[in-house]
């Protein structure tokens, strides 16, 4: 499993020990907010999602990393997730296709983590697995990810339906 690292930040496959990290970008209410329909998951949802990345990784050789934010005293802060996910069964007409997500906390959102996070993964993306294409599906209302997308450099294709949503 990969490890990347930019300028501001250290990305690294998530472990079991990440199930407090997890549960709490989770809990975040902008994540919540953003792309948990406003629903708080219970800490048993968080461990089993944690363990659905971890599976995630270990059959496709990429997933979603754990981003965090380095510091002068040497320390790391937990920023949230960023990566690749395959979208299966959530896009029934293309289960093979790859996306880019990223989850930001709140405390690290702004400043421009999820861009160069973002970056990095599409980098891992396209010269690493020699993938064609990588899209990202972002709901009309998440403002945030909407103005962060052509950072990434991300464009809008068109409206498609992700999960029986539009």
């Amino acid at each position: 499993m990969h490890m990347l690292e930019t300028p501001r930040l250290i990305l690294r496959p998530p472990s079991r020990s990440d199930e407090l990290l997890l549960h709490g970008l989770r809990t975040d209410p902008l994540v919540v907010n953003a792309v948990g329909e406003g629903v708080y998951p219970t800490i048993e949802q968080s461990k089993a999602e944690l363990l659905r990345l971890i599976n995630h990784w270990q059959l496709n050789g990429f997933g979603l990393w754990m981003v965090f934010i380095k510091n002068d005293d040497q320390t790391k802060k937990f920023a949230g997730t960023c990566g690749l996910m395959c979208s299966g069964q959530n896009l029934p007409d293309d289960p093979n296709n790859v996306e880019l997500e990223y989850y930001i906390h709140r405390h690290a959102s702004g400043n421009g983590i999820a861009g160069e996070g973002g970056r990095a993964a599409l980098q891992f993306a396209f010269e690493y697995l020699a993938l064609e294409k990588v899209t990202a599906f972002i709901r009309t209302t998440n403002e945030r990810a909407l103005r962060a997308a052509p950072k990434v450099g991300l464009f809008y294709i068109g409206d498609r339906f992700y999960n029986k949503i539009k």
